[in-house]
Parts: C-alpha cells; structure tokens; sequence
C-alpha cells in the first residue's frame, strides 16, 4: 500500500505476551482447519489490541458472511494502525450493495494516496451516478500508474461518447499491461476500420493467454477465411475453458471432418450449456448414423427450445416410421415457426397416404417452390390437371426447372403446343436436356428444322439415340449433306436404332453405293425391320432383272421371256424411318427409393454479430486483483 505524507502514523502499544501466545494459538489451529477454535483464540488476543489478531478476525468473519462481526473486528485494526482494513471494509460494503458506507472507508485511504482506494472510489461513485466525482478520483489514480483505473476511466469517456478521451486511456493502461485496456481499445479500432491495429492488440493477448482477445483473434480470422489461424487462437481459449471458442473451434474441426477432435470441443462447450454446440454434435452423429447419439443432442438442444433440433428430431424417428413421435416434435417446430418442419409433416401424411392433411401442411408453406411442386405432383396423380397446372406454374415462376418442363409435357398432351413450346424454352434455357428433346421433335413436325437441329444437336452430343437419329435427318433431307447424315445415323445405330440401319441403307442407294446399301439393308433384316426386308428384296429384284436381260441378249433358255415377265422396279429411296421417341432416362439413386426428411444441417450465423463485446463493467479492486 502507498503510503503519503499525510498517512496517520499510530503510535504502536505494547502487546501483553498473553496477546501474543493467543494469536500464535489461533494461527496454529486455522492451519490444521480448525477454524471456530482458532476464532476464541484470536478474540483473546483481539481484545488486547493484537493488530494482526483483530484483522485476522475481520477476514475470517467476512468469510463467514457475519458483516457486523467484521465491520467490527476490521475496524478495531484500522484503530490499531492496519490502514488496510478500511481497503477491505470498503470491499465489504461494496460488495453487499452499501455504497454509502464503501465511500466512507475508501476515501479514508484514497486521501492517503492508496491507487486501490482511489480506483474503488471512483467506481462506487459511478455507481451512485454521481459522475463528476467519479471522473476525478479515477483520474487521480489512472495518471499515477493504475492499469485498471485507466480502464474504468476509459468505460466513463465511452459512455459519455468521449472516444478520444477513452482511446488516450486505454491506450495508457495498454502500455502499463493491462489485458482490458488493450482489449476495449481493439474493439474500439476494428470500430474505427483500424483492423490492422485491433489484430496487433488482439495478437498481444493471445500470447498473454487472455481468452477473449484469442476468441475474437480467431473469429477475425475464421470470417477472413484464414481457418488455420483460427483454429490456432481458438484453440489457446478454448483450452483455457473459453465456451465460445470451445464452439468454433469444434466447428471448424467438423467443417473439415476431423470427428474425434469436433466431438471434445462440441463436449466441452455442451458441460458449460452451450445449445448450438448440441445442436451441431446432434447433426454430426446424424451425419455419422449414429442415430442414439444424435437423438441425444437434439433432445437436450430441443430442452432449450432450440427450433431446428426439434425438427431434426422429429426426422429421426420419421426415418424410423415412429410417426407420432415425428408428428409430436413437427408440430412443436412448426408453432415455433419452423418451416421446413411445415414441408417435413407434409411429406410424412403424403408418405402415410394422407394426401389432405399432406395438402394442407405444404398449403401452409406455399411459397416455398418444393411444396408447390409437391402440390402439383399430388393434383396430377388425382387426375386434378388444372390445380398441377396452377401449382407448377407458381414454382415455374419461382425458376424450377422441372415444374417448367412437367407443364410442358402437360400441353403438349393437350396439343397445346404453343404453350408446351413456352415452357420447355424455360427449361431448355436452364440446360434441360429432355425439354431440348421435346422442342426438338415439335419443331421437326413444324417443319422448322434449325430451330429443331439447335435443340437435337445438345441431345445428340449427351448421346441420346433418338437425338442422333433425327440431327442425321436433318442433314440428309434438309441440308443434302450425306457425310454428316452417316456420321449420326452410324452413332444412332450402334446403340441399336434399327431405323438409323434402314435410313443409312437408303441413303447408300442414292450415291449408288447399292453393295452399301445391302449391307445395312441385310442388318436390318436381321433385326426384323420389314422396311430393311422390302428394299432388299428390290435390290435383288433389280439385279435379277438385269441379269436376266444381259443373259436374254445372248438368247439362253428362255431368259428374254422371263427378263420380259419381271414388272419394272423403282426403289424409292426419298423413304426414311423416324425412331420412337425416348427421353433421357433419369438417374436413380437407390437411396432415394427410400423417404428421407429434410434436415436442417446448417444455420446462418453471422460471424460479425458474434465477437466478444467490450468490456463494459467497472472493475474494483481487490487484494488479489479486481473484479
């Protein structure tokens, strides 16, 4: 304790050696723990004016919580001399709410220039909103060296918008070490856009292990993507049981599928009750199938009213068709206003075969563009066309691809087929390949072949047969070009089109390749195409014909007479085949033959909203530090 030229020096008395061997009795006793007897003691040698006795009694009462034997007894060491029990009868008081009476002892000792005192003082003055005084004696200790008083200073200057001011001080206590100084003061740059700065202050705490300095360090870097870095600083914090850090740093081990580490620092958070780390431990033994586990986190984030667990819960037991369980958490999401929870009930009475309570839960979250296109898909499989038609042009609205194609498969089942163009050209735009199949053919009935071949080209090259057929089409009736004609029709026919083989056989005839022609022709007749059959039986008719003449011209048997019994033949080679039309066949994944319930796996947090704010509270201090 500083002590000042104006301390009051008490003349010291002669202790009775009674006094002394009962102090020394009771400073024996309180080591072996017993406590009660070693208060006798003490008040023995107490009442015969043994200082460190009476303070020793005022600390053990305080303890206790028996504030008037305390007052008592520190009062009686301040008499004696110990200055420093007025420090503690002003903690005393301050910390029982009786400012008033902490004044009265602080400012015994602050007037002796003790920077403790001073510093309290100023506090409890703060506290009675008497802010002049408070600035003053904060100011008295802050510009004699007191780290923590620079700190309170700075909190006043902050809340009185003074910036400048409470910079200048933090920037003072900074300097003389103090952790929350330096703390308030980056928290005041990042405000300011000095990151530089607020990262420099940061990094300081992080070597002097100041937990939230680490955690606000980490989470800088985690929304600047520097995820290492991170995981370094939260890590420092998070082992020093930093629950917020415990959390991110749990986050980012899930994020890259480090379980084992996740799991710990999910634990650690969840022992200090932290819902979202139970939430997301939940996700991650979902993730894993290890479905007791994850039952086990969702039901205790669910005990937090946590919405997202709740329905994350409810899919669990919908997986395992416990359906009133299911509906039971469902509905508990939905009157928290869980929306997917809305989807989820609806798609359990669809799966349950309940279509109208299924309608009336996806009617609920109509905006959303899957539960439009699950209304519509119902209403279709009720022969309802109208109300699918609705609900599948309010999803193609909302940009679904698919609703946009289904309406045109619709209308052009109608033969509505300006409206079946409007809606496929939606999808086709979005790269739908079979709505590009579909415009295709449409505009090859048109008679509009470019537009058709634009459409078919894609197809083609994704190697749908169909496709490759009609673009060789294209190229030999409507360009005349039989080398790119072949080029398709040769693709279209090894993946087994017969009509290609009858197509590239008629259009050997027209180049007069007719041993070409009997090729195909031949193949086809293998593959029982009686178009393939009928012009191979021409050929060999037409070369009959003409074998017959050349042998009639040197008069043997009887040739000229049957030479002139055989009809003339034209072969019609402007005939060509046209395949069935066949789509794409869809991808199918055996997992989802079976139902599976939309999971909310990620939450939006925002990063910005979740550093560690600044430190608003006033310290006072105590004999081991402030608080």
């Amino acid at each position: 304790m500083k002590m000042s030229k104006f301390s009051i020096k008490k003349k010291s008395k002669e202790i009775p050696t009674e006094a002394v061997i009962a102090y020394s009795k009771g400073n024996m006793l309180e080591k072996i723990g017993k406590k009660d007897q070693a208060i006798q003691s003490y008040i023995v040698a107490g009442n015969q004016n043994h200082v460190k006795a009476q303070y020793r009694l005022g600390e053990l009462y305080l303890e206790k919580k028996q504030y008037v034997e305390a007052e008592k007894w520190f009062s009686f060491a301040y008499k004696s001399g110990k200055e420093e029990a007025a420090f503690d009868l002003g903690n005393m008081y301050y910390n029982i709410e009786g400012y008033e009476y902490a004044l009265y002892w602080y400012e015994k000792q602050a007037l002796n220039g003790d920077l403790r005192c001073q510093n309290n003082l100023g506090v409890v003055h703060f506290k009675l909103r008497d802010f002049h005084n408070s600035e003053k004696w904060l100011k008295i200790a802050a510009n004699a060296n007191n780290g923590v008083a620079c700190f309170n200073l700075g909190n006043i200057y902050v809340s009185l918008n003074r910036e400048e001011d409470a910079i200048e001080y933090y920037k003072k206590g900074h300097i003389l070490g103090n952790n929350e100084c330096k703390f308030n003061l980056a928290i005041l740059y990042m405000k300011n856009n000095m990151e530089k700065e607020a990262v420099s202050l940061y990094k300081q705490l992080y070597k002097s292990g100041y937990e939230k300095g680490c955690y606000n360090l980490g989470l800088y870097m985690e929304i600047n993507k520097n995820y290492d870095e991170a995981e370094r600083y939260y890590k420092k914090s998070a082992d020093k049981g930093h629950v917020k850090s415990q959390y991110r740093l749990a986050y980012l081990y899930d994020e890259k599928n480090f379980n084992e580490d996740a799991i710990e620092y999910y634990l650690k958070a969840i022992d200090s009750n932290y819902t979202m780390a139970k939430f997301r431990l939940g996700n991650l033994y979902n993730r894993q199938n290890t479905i007791e586990s994850a039952k086990l986190y969702y039901d205790l984030a669910c005990n937090d009213s946590m919405v997202e667990a709740k329905n994350n819960f409810a899919g669990l037991y919908f997986e395992e068709k416990n359906y009133e369980k299911a509906i039971k958490y469902y509905e508990e999401a939905i009157v928290d206003g869980c929306k997917v929870a809305l989807e989820n009930l609806g798609d359990l009475y669809y799966q349950t075969k309940d279509y109208q309570k299924a309608i009336s839960y996806y009617l609920r979250n109509s905006t959303s563009v899957s539960c439009q296109k699950k209304l519509a898909d119902i209403y279709m499989e009720a022969e309802n066309t109208d109300e699918a038609i609705i609900w599948y042009k309010k999803a193609s609205n909302n940009e679904d691809i698919e609703s946009s194609y289904k309406l045109g498969l619709i209308y052009e089942d109608l033969n509505n087929l300006e409206d079946a163009k409007k809606y496929y050209l939606l999808a086709a735009k979005k790269n739908h390949l079979n709505s590009k199949l579909h415009l295709g053919r449409i505009y090859y009935n048109e008679g509009n072949y470019e537009e058709s071949k634009k459409m078919l080209d894609v197809c083609a090259n994704e190697n749908n047969a169909y496709a490759q057929h009609m673009v060789g089409l294209i190229y030999e009736n409507y360009y005349s070009d039989h080398t790119n004609a072949k080029y398709w029709y040769e693709k279209s026919k090894n993946q087994g089109l017969v009509e290609s083989i009858f197509n590239l056989g008629q259009i050997s005839l027209k180049l007069e390749e007719d041993e070409l022609a009997k090729k195909y022709f031949k193949q086809g007749v293998e593959a029982k195409n009686k178009d393939s059959e009928y012009m191979l039986a021409g050929i060999y008719l037409k070369k009959g014909r003409n074998m017959y003449k050349k042998l009639g011209e040197e008069d043997l048997f009887n040739s000229k007479d049957i030479y002139d019994s055989i009809p003339e033949f034209k072969l019609n080679t402007e005939s060509f085949l046209i395949p069935e039309f066949k789509e794409f066949e869809a991808v199918k994944d055996e997992e989802e033959e079976e139902y599976i319930p939309n999971y909310i796996l990620q939450i939006d947090e925002n990063l910005e909203h979740m550093y560690e704010a600044r430190l608003q509270k006033m310290l006072v201090e105590t004999k081991f530090g402030y608080k």
